[in-house]
């Protein structure tokens, strides 16, 4: 008898995220899986579709390996086209839709990407940087909202190839359980974006994390809100189809749609940084809106202020909430509050999520005693397999077999885990290290204060000056010195904020996180200098 063939073993024990829709479809084909403008696509329906949008990518000669761009909103193309890519063993290169032209370069170019498929609103920024990709194949078209958009010349549609494509077949490609599947850049603090390498291993911990540690169901109806760019939008995507849910994708973050779906697809589950939280009870006829089906609501990208927690809980008595640590490197699991401890340790981000093992380091990957403030490290099956074409940067951030991962935390004596700052937004004023987080947390409790950002500026005298950028209430005034004066009566004086910055709005991503380190070069430019 003939050996068993690599294809045949790979098929017979691997996970592939492309096999995803696949299986769920052979437990509930007629189950609604995707709900987008309109539009219901069971699960059935939704492989089928992943395997044309496959063989649309085979037609065109891609091939195990080769990167593909994409710079559109949330849609189902997109959707279709990640887990088709998947199953011929492709990985999508997502592109934040709010990139300028010379940033699209880089990252493309970086990727070494072969296709690049551009939502049609998106065309203009994308033909700007076009002469610039060098590696770039084959251009294409992705049709949303504006059908008429006339294709570029020389350049593909996509929607076309998908409509031309009839085969529904699984497309027989061997691939490994390690192999990369997307390439996300992420920028952090620094410059230049970094590709984060998550491979099909990753997402599958990622997805199993859902059902261990937030006790999710296929009767959840997510409504996923956050860009299929960003590493939080993809894990509610997967995790919704491995349990073989609901989920209501919205195009873009809409906080009047967000009201309207949850309302009419009755949605269960959200998931939003506590800015979001914030905007949405101040929306116009917000109370009018039934949210009574909501029954889990989940915070991420910084800890739930108190007051809005408090808030929240009159709006949504008896809905459980839970606040979420992680990052794309660990793609992006890391540690989870549970709803049982929520209120006792709302300031912590929880403990570790399963699989998951964490640790508090000193600047020489020495573990500190319970308590002391350090790194936050971690290992996991989720940890990313390294930064594309960057072995040194990969080599710095796996060091000693953990993901270190600049931000800094510390444990209590019940193991609770607590975040701190980003190492980079410490602010050393005036030989003092002041963390930018407890002085927000601070203000935020100001009664008037919407949204703040507080980062270092350079100063003569304290090297870096504690500057804070407030957002009021709309409708609300305040002032420099009510602000400089609520901190006085609550913290030591080395860290309240020497200039406060009453401004309309802060730089966010789409996902509503404050960009401080856009912030901070704004500030700089206009020629703001710190004071005090």
């Amino acid at each position: 008898m003939d050996a068993v063939s690599s294809l045949e073993m790979s098929l017979l024990r691997r996970f592939n995220i492309g096999d995803m829709p696949k299986r769920t479809a052979a437990k509930y084909p007629d189950r609604i899986a995707l709900v987008f403008e309109g539009h219901e696509i069971t699960y059935k329906e939704l492989n089928e579709n992943c395997c044309r949008m496959a063989h649309v990518f085979e037609g065109l000669g891609a091939e195990r390996g080769d990167r593909i761009s994409f710079l559109t909103h949330n849609c189902l193309q997109y959707v279709y086209s990640w887990l088709g890519a998947c199953k011929i063993g492709c990985v999508a290169n997502p592109l934040n839709f709010m990139l300028k032209p010379s940033e699209i370069s880089y990252i493309v170019n970086h990727a070494e990407a072969r296709f690049f498929f551009v939502e049609d609103i998106l065309i203009p920024q994308v033909l700007e940087a076009a002469p610039d990709l060098k590696s770039i194949e084959k251009f294409g078209i992705i049709h949303i909202n504006v059908p008429d958009t006339e294709v570029p010349e020389g350049w593909l549609s996509l929607n076309e190839l998908f409509d031309a494509c009839t085969d529904t077949s699984e497309p027989l490609v061997e691939t490994d359980d390690d192999d990369m599947c997307s390439l996300m850049y992420t920028s952090g603090t620094e410059a230049l974006p970094k590709g984060v390498m998550n491979t099909h291993v990753n997402w599958l911990n990622t997805a199993a994390s859902l059902v261990a540690d937030f006790s999710l169901s296929k009767d959840i109806v997510m409504l996923l809100s956050i860009p299929l760019y960003h590493v939080g939008g993809k894990t509610l995507l997967l995790g919704s189809i491995f349990l073989g849910a609901r989920l209501v994708l919205e195009y873009a973050p809409n906080p009047m749609e967000i009201l309207e779906l949850t309302q009419n697809e009755k949605v269960t589950f959200w998931v939003y940084p506590p800015t979001l939280y914030q905007v949405l009870p101040s929306m116009p006829g917000f109370d009018s809106y039934d949210l009574s089906s909501l029954t889990k609501c989940e915070s991420f990208g910084a800890v739930m202020p108190v007051a809005l927690l408090q808030q929240w809980q009159e709006i949504l008595p008896g809905t459980v909430w839970y606040n979420y640590y992680g990052q794309t490197e660990s793609t992006p699991l890391g540690s989870t509050l549970m709803p049982e401890d929520f209120e006792r340790k709302i300031d912590s981000i929880g403990r570790p999520h399963t699989g998951v093992e964490m640790k508090i380091f000193d600047e020489d990957d020495n573990e500190v005693p319970t308590g002391e403030v350090g790194e936050i490290v971690m290992r996991s099956p989720s940890v990313m397999k390294g930064y594309y074409r960057d072995d040194a940067k990969t080599a710095e951030t796996l060091r000693g077999g953990w993901l270190h991962t600049g931000d800094l935390g510390r444990f209590d004596e019940e193991g609770f885990l607590y975040f701190v700052d980003r190492k980079k937004d410490m602010i050393k004023s005036g030989g003092e290290n002041v963390a930018s987080k407890e002085v927000e947390d601070v203000i935020f409790d100001h009664e008037k204060v919407m949204q703040v950002a507080v980062i270092g500026l350079p100063h003569e005298y304290w090297m870096e000056a504690v500057t804070a950028v407030v957002v009021p209430y709309p409708g609300i005034d305040v002032t420099e010195d009510e602000i400089i004066a609520y901190c006085k009566e609550r913290m030591a004086g080395y860290k309240v904020p020497k200039m406060v910055l009453v401004s309309s709005d802060v730089p966010t991503t789409p996902t509503g996180k404050i960009l401080k380190r856009v912030l901070r070069e704004q500030l700089l430019k206009s020629g703001i200098k710190a004071s005090g």
